[in-house]
């Protein structure tokens, strides 16, 4: 078990020493059976999940050894039904002292075929001595459609190694393969290994090889590679091809990036490709200079701030508030940070979304991150009260985005009653710091969308220009008996 005590050590952290609940990071990557005469390649699901051992309580029997068990309930549904509900004790494995059982890795998976679209997978952990400590993990994923050639999900993988056991859940292409929980690499952790499978290669036509495998680690996905991190590798075809692999992150300093891969035939034409987001945490890098074609001009590495986060203002909240929690924050949000949103919002991860909120206030408010966000929240409420509806919070709408963003207007114009116009409004900023220079928006609410406003046109610098916007503002599609109008006093030449 002494492999695993790493892993053991990033759970401690989020949940220092003291339990007060059961704690546990699930995970699951999508793999696939190979295709044969009758069927396409079929989905299965890998879900797996890490329990920290100071989270549950250890009973000792009457010969000395300490055990504990959690009832454990999985349900997974689609829209058509339930595809699996089950439930049963996880017991942990027997130890001779309380030590060595909280030093223990506590670890199961399972395995569910699964179809394309929509699926929902729930968790529920409870300890066996007391119905009120519970744990649970609910999460929404898409099973996507998929080609004749294509990777699965890529999986980071805590340990692998061959093995002569016949009968584990862990077993893969004769390995015995551990999975990691959470795309978290700390200073515990300074190798990545990483598994992914190639389906379908034996699809591809003899005129396009050989084929050329390229695994990269980058800031952007699929962008050039950091600190010559890259494997390449000439592939044969097969019905599904492993790969196993690992790259050393010691250079990487403490961050954002994605682990790429892609697949060329021999004229360097892409035919599928994958990626996987992560964070890493490294206090002490290695120099090395990076000369991969990165942008220079913008900082290579953002810092990230790693700590217990089981006192912090995010502890609270489950992984459906902080999905719309990363929502809330992209008016606000720059460029690196809003690469981050996207990947969270088509990726969540509840370890490291936590951490990505933490330190998105904690940059803004130092002093008093929660207070920074506490703010925010209010400014939130009001945006919901003014642009919400039953349909969408205000936070999703155009109107609510750009005051987020910018903030009351100095003047708000709302004309729904004028003459040859569909109902619009009118915002202009004119006080100094709002924006570069003074300028103006103007939204309208187009005739198939039910009183939800979008932005027209603009005068702000970077945001939208839309010379044409008369267009679609006036039911004629002219200006003609429309000068005297609020949106030509304001936009008349812009």
């Amino acid at each position: 078990m002494g492999r695993w005590i790493g892993s053991c050590l990033l759970l401690l952290l989020l949940s220092g020493q003291i339990a007060y609940g059961i704690n546990a990071v699930p995970a699951h990557t999508i793999f696939y059976l190979p295709a044969n005469s009758n069927n396409d390649a079929q989905a299965y699901i890998e879900f797996y999940w890490q329990i920290d051992p100071n989270s549950i309580t250890f009973r000792e029997d009457t010969a000395g050894i300490w055990r504990s068990k959690v009832k454990t309930e999985i349900l997974i549904t689609t829209d058509t039904g339930v595809i699996t509900h089950e439930k049963y004790f996880l017991q942990t494995t027997p130890a001779s002292s309380l030590i060595a059982a909280r030093l223990q890795n506590i670890m199961d998976m399972h395995r569910y075929m699964v179809p394309e679209g929509i699926v929902r997978i729930k968790l529920l952990l409870t300890a066996y001595d007391n119905k009120l400590d519970t744990y649970e993990y609910i999460d929404t994923f898409e099973v996507p459609k998929h080609g004749k050639t294509f990777y699965s999900q890529l999986q980071l993988i805590d340990t692998s190694y061959k093995t002569d056991l016949k009968d584990n859940i862990y077993l893969k292409n004769g390995n015995l393969q551990i999975p990691v929980c959470f795309n978290f690499l700390d200073d515990h952790r300074s190798t990545l290994n990483y598994y992914v499978e190639l389906n379908g290669a034996n699809n591809i036509s003899a005129d396009q090889l050989p084929l050329t495998q390229t695994v990269t680690i980058s800031k952007k996905e699929y962008d050039y590679p950091v600190a010559r991190l890259v494997h390449t590798d000439t592939l044969q075809p097969a019905a599904i091809i492993p790969v196993l692999g690992r790259f050393k992150t010691d250079v990487l300093p403490s961050g954002n990036y994605y682990l790429n891969v892609v697949l060329t035939n021999n004229k360097e034409q892409e035919l599928t490709r994958q990626s996987l987001f992560f964070q890493r945490s490294n206090t002490h890098p290695k120099e090395t200079s990076d000369t991969t074609g990165a942008d220079s001009t913008q900082p290579l590495f953002e810092k990230v701030s790693v700590f217990d986060l089981g006192k912090t203002f995010v502890s609270k909240y489950n992984i459906a508030q902080q999905k719309a929690i990363i929502k809330m924050l992209k008016p606000v949000a720059n460029e690196t940070e809003l690469i981050s949103i996207e990947s969270f919002i088509t990726r969540p991860d509840e370890t490291y979304m936590k951490y990505f909120i933490y330190n998105f206030w904690k940059s803004r408010t130092p002093a008093d991150p929660e207070k920074g966000w506490l703010d925010y929240t209010e400014k939130v409420k009001e945006v919901n009260k003014m642009f919400g509806s039953k349909r969408k919070p205000g936070y999703e709408t155009e109107r609510g985005f750009y005051y987020l963003k910018y903030g009351p207007p100095d003047q708000r114009y709302v004309v729904t009653a004028e003459e040859g116009t569909l109902p619009y409004e009118v915002w202009q900023y004119n006080a100094p710091g709002k924006q570069s220079y003074s300028g103006s928006f103007l939204f309208y609410n187009p005739p198939y969308m039910v009183n939800e406003y979008i932005l027209l046109h603009s005068t702000v610098s970077g945001e939208m220009r839309n010379n044409n916007w008369r267009a679609s503002l006036y039911t004629n599609g002219s200006s003609t008996n429309n000068l005297n109008s609020r949106a030509e006093q304001v936009f008349q030449n812009r």
